[in-house]
């Protein structure tokens, strides 16, 4: 048994849907714009992994719950990419993201954590 997808709440998700897929390289799966409908799969193609669905926040204990993550500094997501250190030096030189946590190597790998603009912290691990 695996995961094929899983939600992830965001307060906007077109905003969401930029930045998953301009910054990080997230490919469409099913987009349907009007509907609010973002389903993402890794940039490596659907097969090589679990897809997110960008869910709106529709009530306030969703909303509630998504703000007490934030701000308790709890990652919503853990992703990996082949080597931390490189897309950590990429986000870096953006200049626009936000970094929870800086390149850390710990017992569980190589990692850091940055914010995705839509109420989200993100655990990216050389994986």
């Amino acid at each position: 048994m695996r995961i094929i997808v899983t939600g992830l709440y965001v307060d906007d998700p077109h905003k969401a849907y930029a930045f998953y897929t301009q910054v990080l390289g997230f490919r469409d799966v099913l987009v349907v714009p009007d509907k609010d409908l973002f389903i993402l799969g890794p940039s490596t193609g659907w097969e090589m992994g679990c897809q997110i669905n960008l869910e709106p926040i529709e009530d306030e204990v969703t909303r509630a719950y998504c703000e007490h993550q934030l701000r308790e500094g709890r990652a919503s997501v853990m992703l990996g990419v082949n080597d931390a250190e490189d897309e950590y030096r990429r986000l870096k030189a953006r200049g626009d993201i936000v970094f929870r946590e800086e390149l850390t190597q710990d017992a569980i790998g190589l990692h850091f954590q940055i914010e995705d603009t839509v109420g989200n912290i993100l655990s990216i691990h050389t994986a």
